[in-house]
């Protein structure tokens, strides 16, 4: 990641997210703005916090940890307006788990011990905070209806949409499946028709979405609303 010190960016990220409002005291003085390009760290898995409570104004990326076992689960999917590292500031958890961005994402970032116990005591703040935590959670009890209520075309044509960029798909397989809560040989089948019919093309490393409406119509029926 890297640090974007011009003054009319910063501005235009405060103006975009309205985070300025989220407190009931001024930020503007030690607010900072960060560009994660795709595939940066936000956040380091298994290392102490780097200190920041970043809000990410735009873009998407993955949460992820590493199991004992030696694999990588795939726990969630973070976009635009959403905080990360409130877990660290509330001190439920020391080490991070990883952040990784799957495109370029903007983040504003707050120094935390310099802010901890302003915010632990700023119920504006707080209250921003309890509705962010509780639309994680919500989207959390969504993605499991999901995994027990629909196929795998609907689930795996939502998840290429959301985890591409630019087109491209690159996804390790293992990680995908379980995070769709199949077999690695029903999701690699699965793929194989999705080449078939002409939405996806395989390339080396991934795949190229090659008809983007198909694979939207099949996510479209994930709506639970």
């Amino acid at each position: 990641m890297k640090q974007i010190l011009d003054k009319k960016e910063i501005r235009r990220c405060l103006e975009e997210s309205d985070f300025e409002s989220y407190f009931s005291f001024s930020i503007k003085e030690d607010v900072r703005l960060y560009l994660a390009d795709k595939g940066d760290d936000i956040l380091k898995e298994g290392e102490k916090s780097d200190g920041f409570l970043y809000y990410m104004v735009s873009g998407r990326a993955k949460l992820f940890c590493s199991l004992s076992n030696g694999k990588t689960s795939l726990l969630d999917f973070l976009q635009g307006d959403c905080f990360i590292g409130e877990l660290e500031l509330l001190s439920v958890r020391k080490s991070t788990m990883g952040v990784k961005a799957l495109s370029p994402c903007f983040l504003l970032a707050l120094p935390i011990e310099k802010y901890r116990s302003s915010l632990l005591s700023d119920v504006c703040f707080l209250r921003v905070l309890c509705l962010a935590l509780a639309k994680k959670e919500e989207q959390r009890v969504h993605a499991l209806l999901i995994t027990q209520g629909f196929p795998l075309a609907n689930r795996l044509a939502h998840f290429v949409i959301f985890a591409s960029f630019d087109g491209i798909y690159s996804e390790r397989n293992t990680d995908a499946s379980a995070y769709l809560g199949v077999s690695y040989r029903h999701l690699t089948q699965m793929l194989g028709e999705f080449t078939q019919h002409g939405y996806l093309k395989k390339i080396q490393g991934g795949y190229c979405i090659t008809n983007e409406q198909a694979l939207k119509l099949l996510a479209d029926e994930l709506n639970l609303e």
